[in-house]
């Protein structure tokens, strides 16, 4: 073929080859976010979401002020109260949701059927909330709600319970922070079998750098590493820092540094590999009339670099900026990996908040 034809050929297939698809914005690409201008869920936080069953579960406080657990599918619609037909599981305050892997089970905590507590901000017993982790107990649950087990049974004292179970990628192990008489923490992980019954066996007690104040956040995707929140060098809780323990080595490493407050690390799968996705105080300054500091979401490689801001709901000049003091909580990422479904506090004091669909946004 003659050499003008050649290049006339070749000018016609760059002419009517198909346009590249531009990458789709996720989390990893992110440069910020826009929210919502409604709730996926007002008056709810502590939202986790199974990809294979596509199912929401979260926590909302029902007409009695106690929070009760539900599951939702995505667009909001079908919500299902998981916990209200078997009457072994106390029918007191109920949260922390976390699905087995494919959604075949729900682990959460409820208060202990034995104790009551003074009514406060309109919580009737204030002290077994949620957020908190005392007086309560582990319990799994299947998804149609027709069985549950309890899976714990601690000594019902003034300072004990559990906080955020977690179950590991494969569903073998189950990881929680367990508060103690002494007033502190301490992350315990045990084995988890389904026969002949559901039930914990091979506790582990874990205090990487033998700190006050340990908080369980998530698995890595191979679930080699447990990313936690503590005050292990700070000796600080308002200073509490995240940290990534190697479960095999028991090396534990920091991630964030700096005089701020970090928590709620969540492991995210994105198209170049595992993001930790957390909250933080980095960068805020106090609102008027406000004793904490609001907190926004950010993001960061497992190995603590390429940290990034994603939200500015407390920054002044943000278009996400509001005068409410907005804390960030645990997010976690759609199926698409396009935007979070992310609880959002309004009120330490009361434990009440908010679920929010936060888009990325992509320069």
């Amino acid at each position: 073929m003659p050499k003008i034809a050649a290049a006339f050929a070749a000018l016609l297939l760059l002419a009517f080859a198909p346009a590249q698809a531009h990458p789709a914005c996720t989390l990893d690409r992110a440069t910020g976010t826009t929210i919502g201008s409604t709730s996926f869920m007002p008056n709810a936080w502590g939202s986790t979401w199974d990809l294979p069953s596509n199912r929401i579960a979260f926590m909302t406080p029902v007409a009695s002020g106690y929070y009760r657990l539900f599951t939702v599918s995505p667009d909001g619609q079908n919500p299902f109260p998981i916990t209200s037909f078997l009457p072994q599981i106390p029918p007191y305050h109920q949260g922390d949701p976390s699905w087995y892997p494919g959604g075949r089970y729900l682990l959460f905590i409820a208060q202990m059927r034995d104790w009551h507590g003074a009514t406060m901000f309109g919580s009737p017993d204030f002290g077994a909330l949620p957020g908190f982790g005392v007086h309560d107990d582990m319990w799994l649950i299947t998804a149609d709600g027709k069985n549950a087990w309890q899976l714990t049974s601690d000594a019902n004292t003034k300072r004990q319970g559990i906080l955020l179970p977690i179950f590991s990628p494969d569903g073998k192990e189950i990881v929680w922070t367990q508060r103690q008489p002494d007033k502190s923490y301490i992350i315990t992980i045990a084995d988890f079998s389904l026969t002949p019954a559901p039930h914990l066996s091979n506790f582990r007690y874990l205090t990487p750098g033998h700190a006050n104040y340990y908080e369980t956040g998530s698995f890595s995707s191979d679930g080699k590493t447990l990313f936690y929140t503590s005050d292990q060098d700070t000796n600080n809780f308002w200073l509490s820092q995240i940290f990534a323990l190697n479960l095999q080595s028991s090396v534990s490493t920091r991630l964030t540094f700096g005089q701020t407050y970090n928590e709620h690390p969540i492991v995210a799968a994105t198209p170049t590999g595992d993001w930790v996705i957390y909250m933080s105080t980095k960068g805020l300054r106090r609102h008027p009339g406000h004793f904490f500091l609001g907190t926004e979401f950010w993001a960061m490689r497992p190995d603590g670099s390429g940290a990034k801001r994603l939200t500015g709901m407390n920054v002044p000049g943000d278009p996400e900026y509001t005068e409410k003091l907005m804390v960030a909580g645990n997010a976690n990422l759609s199926p698409d990996g396009a935007y979070l479904l992310a609880s959002v506090q309004n009120s330490l004091v009361k434990q009440t908040g908010e679920i929010l669909k936060i888009n990325f946004t992509c320069e």
